[in-house]
């Protein structure tokens, strides 16, 4: 089996050209700064390869679009015979076989009442077909949205989204529709109940008597637009007694429920999609990333008969929505989930996961750990008597970790996460979490000698 090297300590030579060529030509400096200082070569299977010959294990895996590793042969085969047959397409005006076929596969494994499938290109565009359709649907301009939430980075997107104040300059406020609340859980609850006092129905008590006496009245409220869980602000899942209450809400103001599980689909938690954990039924689902078995771009907007009839007006999808190659490539990874017994293995991963990181917690840095699946995540704080946020701790384990030929996600908030592929080998998956492991020790003891 391969095992990461790290031969030219990044960014190498070739890399660094590369990186400062890429500053002077793209927007947005791609500089040996950055959080990934090197340039990608290949990936191949659980492995990025960059320019300078170093191999490193990938916890990004496309932001968990190749849930079964980079070019899996199945996917790969599917979506080169995919592309031969039908090349590009647009299948709002001519349509194609596999499109049909995925959408009946879709529909059987969706939570219970979603039954109509729309085709988008990225998850982005499939937050803002399902916006429109919650407003088409019932006439109501609002929609609330989740403080730590990301959908996207268009205007709409970025307008549901509330990861960070700085993240989205001169947009989110100028979109307006958006009522932003907490999001439940207890590591920070904003209403100090404290992690043994709160169960999440704090939120639905501030939405009912909070802000729809106070800001909008429920009858100009379409829905309610949620991450299952919280992924970019930190894999945040809500507690049990929230999703009840804030089921009977919607259902008491006829309100929609839309679950963005664009991050979290195709056995992401564990589960093929994140709402089976609370046998949730919502109106509508975004899906993404993962919905393309490593494949092709492709997105969709599950959603109910009503909905889609109460919204037939709506205009959805475009020339590039939905290519049948890409539908293609997502049947044929189906069918490796169902062979290969995908679920079953990411359970057996997330008890190494626990067995290797849940120890941490211990640590001064480390506010904590959390794991549900292959959705993991380290919070980092400035010292074990606080919640104060420590983005700095996270890029130090992260640096430490990519040193040391392990690659995950750190976008300047104050956790580490990592999205491996579904698949992966439990003696690489078990060397990664090591990795993290002892880049985390070393940081927290760096940490405890500058007191």
């Amino acid at each position: 089996m391969e095992h990461p090297h790290v031969d030219s300590p990044p960014p190498g030579a070739e890399s660094r050209v590369l990186l400062a060529e890429a500053a002077r030509l793209m927007h947005r400096s791609f500089g040996p700064d950055q959080s990934v200082p090197f340039v990608l070569d290949h990936k191949e299977g659980w492995f990025l390869h960059d320019v300078d010959g170093n191999a490193y294990i990938d916890l990004v895996t496309g932001w968990g679009s190749t849930p079964l590793g980079a070019r899996h042969p199945d996917v790969e085969a599917a979506v080169v015979e995919g592309w031969r047959r039908y090349t590009l397409e647009n299948t709002d005006y001519v349509p194609a076989t596999p499109l049909i076929d995925l959408a009946r596969r879709l529909v059987e494994l969706a939570p219970a009442g979603l039954r109509r499938v729309a085709y988008e290109v990225s998850g982005t565009e499939a937050v803002e077909t399902a916006l429109k359709l919650m407003r088409e649907a019932t006439g109501r301009p609002f929609v609330i949205a989740f403080h730590g939430q990301y959908h996207g980075e268009s205007y709409i997107g970025q307008s549901l989204s509330a990861q960070r104040s700085d993240f989205t300059p001169r947009m989110r406020h100028l979109t307006p529709g958006v009522l932003h609340v907490p999001f439940p859980h207890p590591f920070r609850c904003p209403f100090r109940h404290g992690p043994e006092g709160c169960d999440g129905t704090c939120v639905v008590d501030y939405i009912e008597h909070h802000l729809t006496f106070h800001v909008v009245a429920p009858d100009e409220i379409a829905g309610v637009f949620m991450e299952p869980i919280l992924g970019e602000g930190g894999v945040l899942v809500p507690p049990d007694p929230f999703w009840p209450a804030l089921e009977d809400l919607c259902r008491r103001n006829d309100w929609l429920l839309c679950l963005d599980e664009v991050e979290t689909c195709f056995g992401r938690t564990g589960t093929m999609f994140a709402a089976e954990h609370w046998d949730l039924e919502p109106d509508l689902m975004c899906l993404a990333k993962a919905l393309s078995g490593g494949g092709l771009p492709i997105a969709a907007v599950l959603m109910t008969e009503e909905v889609a009839e109460a919204a037939e007006a709506v205009n959805t999808g475009g020339t590039w929505a939905g290519q049948p190659a890409a539908a293609l490539g997502t049947l044929a990874a189906l069918e490796v989930y169902e062979r290969d017994r995908i679920l079953d293995h990411v359970r057996t991963l997330a008890s190494v996961a626990e067995e290797v990181l849940r120890p941490l917690e211990a640590l001064d840095i480390v506010g904590e750990v959390r794991i549900k699946g292959l959705y993991l995540a380290v919070d980092f704080v400035a010292d074990g008597r606080s919640l104060r946020r420590a983005p700095h701790l996270a890029t130090a384990v992260h640096r430490r970790c990519v040193e040391a030929g392990v690659v995950g996600i750190e976008d300047g908030v104050s956790h580490y996460r990592a999205l491996p592929a579904l698949n992966m080998p439990v003696e690489l998956f078990t060397e990664a979490m090591r990795t993290i492991a002892e880049a985390t020790v070393a940081v927290d003891a760096e940490a405890r000698s500058r007191r």
